[in-house]
């Protein structure tokens, strides 16, 4: 559309520069505020036909296309009172077309209402909230609007409600991984993290210095006791979870602590030695060192106990409420765990095979010690050679189990005589007055 607001005479001089060669055809638009084209369409005019061709015949008259204001504000009453959470397509399909108006135009008269659709983006909804709370500040908003303002901001918030992955069920797959870094203190610890996949949850945490088969087990327990029994656990390929590696193939039960206790818990594991077979965990762990050193810093917590004790009662918890998705408990898969504290510990613990000797007693840990029955705390013989499986739970507490049975252990005293001999030599058969044939306990 060509500039009206220039006065006629100035608009003829600048013709006129340019026609007497003082100034050049992108000169004189530039001047005019006009494209070259409609410059050079506008001079061609004026030399055909004089100053008349300057002046728009429309000038001053009414548009036939030109909507009143009347009109405009029935389309708008319109849209607030009866359709405002329909979109601005689904309305004008529906029934913006009656008013006999095109699409354009009608969105063209909500945007000069400050009206947006409840499927705007984002700087368009931006630049809408700023319009409207400047309006409501200067109390220019009918209550028609302001009440479709609070609607908006009511939708808007909903849009963005952090939802759980719709491809997954809370407790579906849990992956676990460590960090190695210089968290607190002077050295390097690891911290171990447990993340669920469907709702980006930090399940459990804990530092240990080393990557151990105990801190694996703590975050097992963690989501136990908190949350239930996972479904599915996905770890790296490190000794810990699989029997692949060298130190674990040489273990008599033939596979790893923490698969074993998977398998008594019915929790399938699967391990795989790429970062992207458990990118939450990556991701997690990520986000924490840009975060908690941080804060164990400010809070000046250099130790481990401190450090873990700050983990769990207080980050956290307030890492989950700021960027974890809600549990859906329709689709939750986390199975209740209907086992006491006691079976817990004893399922998530360490095992080592070990066999009864000939005095009925088992050796662990330069130790001996005696099977006794759980319930009426006697005695138990056994017949030497059978099969035991040693028990260590995480608070260092001892059992041993035969055929599936738990049995607590008792220490057996030895005089240092008996001490000396059994370090002598292997096989060691004890003598008739030793501790173990007459049970002096």
């Amino acid at each position: 559309m060509l500039d009206q607001t220039k006065d006629i005479n100035v608009r003829e001089k600048i013709i006129l520069k340019v026609i007497n060669g003082e100034i050049t055809n992108k000169e004189a638009a530039f001047e005019l505020e006009l494209s070259d084209r409609q410059f050079i369409r506008i001079k061609k005019n004026y030399m055909n036909g004089g100053i008349d061709k300057l002046i728009n015949k429309n000038k001053g008259k009414h548009s036939p296309k030109k909507f009143s204001q009347k009109i405009e504000e029935k389309i708008v009453d319109d849209y607030i009172q009866n359709y405002p959470d329909y979109n601005f397509t689904h309305y004008y399909e529906e029934h913006g077309y009656t008013h006999g108006i095109s699409y354009s135009k009608m969105v063209e008269i909500f945007k000069r209402y400050d009206i947006v659709s409840p499927l705007a983006q984002r700087n368009t909804v931006k630049l809408y909230n700023e319009a409207m709370k400047k309006a409501m500040r200067e109390n220019k908003l009918t209550d028609e609007q302001t009440e479709l303002y609070k609607k908006r901001r009511e939708a808007e918030k909903y849009r963005h409600i952090r939802r759980s992955n719709i491809q997954y069920s809370f407790g579906e797959q849990i992956q676990m991984d460590a960090a190695v870094w210089n968290w607190f203190g002077d050295i390097d610890s690891n911290l171990h993290l447990a993340v669920d996949k469907a709702t980006k949850k930090v399940l459990g945490g804990w530092f240990d210095y080393e990557e151990t088969t105990e801190a694996y087990f703590f975050l097992l327990f963690q989501i136990i006791k908190n949350y239930g029994i996972p479904k599915y656990i996905r770890t790296d390929k490190r000794g810990t979870f699989s029997i692949n590696n060298a130190k674990t193939v040489k273990s008599k039960l033939n596979i790893s602590q923490f698969k074993r206790a998977c398998i008594d818990l019915e929790i399938s594991l699967s391990s795989k030695s790429y970062p992207t077979f458990k990118p939450n965990v990556e991701r997690e762990n990520k986000t924490f060192k840009g975060r908690l050193k941080a804060e164990l810093k400010h809070e000046n917590i250099a130790n481990m106990e401190d450090a873990n004790k700050y983990l769990l009662d207080v980050f956290i918890p307030k890492m989950n409420k700021k960027f974890s998705y809600d549990i859906d408990e329709n689709k939750n898969q986390m199975r209740k765990n209907t086992y006491t504290d006691e079976e817990l510990k004893i399922i998530i613990s360490y095992r080592k095979e070990r066999t009864v000797d000939n005095a009925s007693s088992i050796k662990y840990d330069n130790n001996y010690y005696l099977l006794v029955d759980k319930d009426s705390g006697e005695i138990i013989m056994f017949t030497s050679g059978t099969k035991c499986c040693v028990i260590i739970t995480l608070d260092n507490e001892l059992f041993a189990m035969i055929n599936n049975k738990i049995y607590d252990l008792k220490l057996v005293e030895l005089n240092d005589s008996d001490k000396k001999q059994n370090a002598s030599k292997n096989g060691y058969k004890p003598k008739e007055n030793n501790p173990f044939r007459k049970w002096h306990l």
